[in-house]
């Protein structure tokens, strides 16, 4: 059973999150958190199950969520996207995070990411494509927050029962100031991609170098996850993210609802759903099953900062 809003709103680092215009762009700041999982004890509401715990310092037990980490060292925050990537209105070589717009969509991956760090001139830094990790920090603050990663039931569906886009800002699948988080266009997601199947993922210190895990992604049947991935090793701990490890194709057997499309080779990451998957999209629906090369109407992305 999820708390009421209104404790989190006065709890770090839920009160620490807040919308902030930079260069022009309407974007949302995330604290920085340690955090840890396990399971929850008996007697808890959670009893028996695997949780995520948050806090505002280091303590024994919790470490730092490498989105919180940049060329080795802790930084306070990173800020996100409150809107789906559109064409800025100044320079259409670059992404920008506003209201009332249409997705910025048919592009391919590396396109994308051009547009995203097209906005670090005249004075501006960090700019770029979200990755798995800003992603990561934001379903483990909303999954804590809801009690649920049921976010359709929780919030709503959003445009996910549709023919078509809509402008950026226009549906209910909003949480704490950032609109679109699932449904309307899938969001393309750095920092996790394909070797064949294996997967690479950016190391856990900020460094911005692609660590490869030994790890195979789901490559066989689409579903619903019932685990997710914990393996750790030199540089990576899949704790720090949501992919699954194993799937079900009856919903109910699953423990995230949302769906999982298995991996292609040289695969990268899209994230969220589109605007006709329906109770398949949500906050953890995870889209592997294409190469950076695609584009296509219904994949757009999400601008962040650091």
């Amino acid at each position: 059973m999820a708390l009421d809003k209104a404790f989190f709103d006065k709890t770090y680092p839920w009160a620490g999150i807040k919308t902030e215009t930079i260069d022009g762009q309407e974007m949302v700041f995330i604290p920085k958190f340690y955090y840890k999982t396990g399971v929850a004890p008996v007697g808890s509401q959670q009893a028996g199950k695997k949780c995520w715990w948050v806090v505002d310092r280091p303590i024994a037990g919790y470490r730092i969520h490498p989105a919180f980490m940049k060329d080795g060292a802790e930084i306070p925050g990173f800020w996100v996207g409150a809107y789906e990537c559109s064409v800025d209105a100044g320079a259409s070589s670059k992404a920008a995070s506003v209201s009332g717009k249409s997705p910025l969509v048919s592009i391919d991956f590396p396109t994308m990411q051009n547009r995203c760090t097209a906005r670090n001139v005249s004075g501006q830094t960090g700019w770029h494509l979200w990755n798995i990790y800003e992603l990561a920090a934001t379903q483990m603050l909303c999954l804590i927050e809801l009690g649920s990663p049921d976010v359709q039931a929780k919030i709503g569906s959003g445009n996910s029962n549709s023919s078509a886009a809509v402008a950026t800002g226009s549906t209910n699948a909003k949480w704490r100031g950032i609109s679109e988080l699932w449904g309307n266009v899938w969001h393309m997601v750095d920092g996790l991609k394909g070797s064949g199947t294996t997967i690479q993922i950016l190391d856990r210190l900020g460094n911005g170098t692609y660590i490869n895990t030994g790890v195979a992604a789901l490559s066989a049947a689409h579903g619903y996850p019932k685990e997710m991935m914990d393996t750790s090793g030199s540089g990576f701990d899949f704790n720090d993210i949501f992919v699954p490890k194993s799937i079900d194709q009856t919903a109910s057997n699953g423990t995230f609802g949302d769906y999982y499309w298995y991996a292609v080779s040289d695969f990268v990451c899209y994230h969220g759903g589109y605007w006709g998957y329906g109770a398949y999209d949500g906050l953890f629906c995870l889209n592997l099953n294409g190469p950076a090369s695609y584009s296509n109407v219904t994949l757009g992305g999400r601008l962040a900062k650091v």
